[in-house]
């Protein structure tokens, strides 16, 4: 599990050779270090030198993210490789690869279909508006399409890629996972007509509380996948499709989360259409000149417990049935395992 120090002045301590988390109110709760795999700590937490030595003793990363959208800010992590260095040498290799885009291409594929199951189990609720499920045969259609060809994708025969024509087959990636994000979100925002205001995916800054959400817990599954990737001994930072976008940031883990971005998705529906979460109930803070919206304390709380919740609940991975948290992690296992075999 992820231990989330997020209570103000909140307090991470040893006690027993067990971690310890003791609370403004001077409550204290002791988790076993086997049952932790991260920690992770917003600005106004506080730490014991013992506590930061056991995560790093057992290779537990401790993430220090920002409070309002969850994006890590610091990492104390052991740096001892998960893997042999072979790994991280491959990589780079496999980044600027035919081999690599094949990869991004099935992540890219996954993520459609991941897509397509929660269009459809959201026409399966009882409250789906009538025009949400009437026009979703045709959306379904397109991304089907849009499916197959990232699934048939494979560099022309007999030539390499070069750089110029490795950058032509990104942009082209881009471009199809845009058509099939306007496609995906188009549906939800039909899906969320009267609940909430939802005009199309808006990043930093939200403008539409629902995007607010979104990005949060995008954040919280972004944690999750940094940490499985240095568990495996994978180096974060050197990415295929973003390898040139965002900067210096982990771009590994915004290839790695693709398939997954949908589990999120399908946590923010559920916290809006069951009114768990509210644009006018005190869980959105906002400045609608500049920043726009963002979760309050409240709604931070609730968009927390409701991930967690999500990645403990088990579900089927390559024929075994595993906690969707640990799904994570065995998946960056198979990555670093195929990167072994990289030659």
């Amino acid at each position: 599990m992820q231990l989330y120090l997020d209570s103000y002045r909140a307090f991470l301590l040893v006690r027993n050779g067990r971690f310890g988390v003791r609370l403004a109110s001077g409550e204290e709760r002791y988790f076993a270090v086997r049952e932790v795999s991260a920690i992770v700590m917003t600005k106004g937490m506080g730490a014991t030198s013992d506590a930061l030595l056991l995560a790093v003793e057992h290779d537990i990363p401790l993430l220090l993210v920002d409070a309002e959208t969850h994006a890590p800010r610091g990492l104390l992590y052991s740096g001892k490789p998960g893997n042999t260095a072979l790994v991280r040498r491959r990589q780079l290799t496999f980044s600027r690869s035919a081999e690599g885009l094949r990869w991004v291409a099935d992540l890219l594929a996954d993520k459609i279909v991941a897509q397509m199951r929660l269009l459809l189990a959201m026409s399966e609720r009882a409250d789906a508006p009538a025009a949400y499920v009437s026009g979703l045969a045709d959306g379904l259609r397109v991304l089907e399409g849009l499916e197959r060809r990232f699934r048939s994708w494979r560099p022309a025969a007999g030539r390499g890629l070069g750089e110029a024509g490795f950058g032509r087959v990104c942009e082209a990636f881009r471009g199809q996972e845009g058509t099939a994000s306007r496609v995906y979100f188009g549906h939800l925002g039909v899906l969320l007509e009267g609940v909430a205001a939802f005009s199309g995916r808006q990043k930093r800054p939200a403008f539409e509380p629902f995007n607010a959400l979104l990005n949060y817990l995008y954040g919280m599954l972004y944690t999750s996948v940094l940490t499985a990737l240095l568990k495996s001994g994978i180096d974060p930072y050197i990415g295929v499709l973003h390898a040139d976008q965002y900067g210096g940031a982990p771009t590994l883990s915004y290839d790695f989360m693709e398939p997954y971005r949908p589990w999120a998705d399908e946590v923010a529906l559920e916290l809006m259409l069951s009114g768990a979460v509210t644009e006018t109930g005190g869980d959105f803070e906002s400045d609608p000149l500049e920043r726009g919206y963002w979760l309050s304390r409240q709604g931070r709380g609730k968009a927390i417990e409701a991930m967690l919740a999500y990645l403990d609940v088990i579900g089927e991975y390559r024929g075994r049935a595993m906690r969707r948290g640990t799904q994570l992690d065995a998946a960056a296992q198979a990555l670093a395992a195929r990167l072994k075999r990289e030659k």
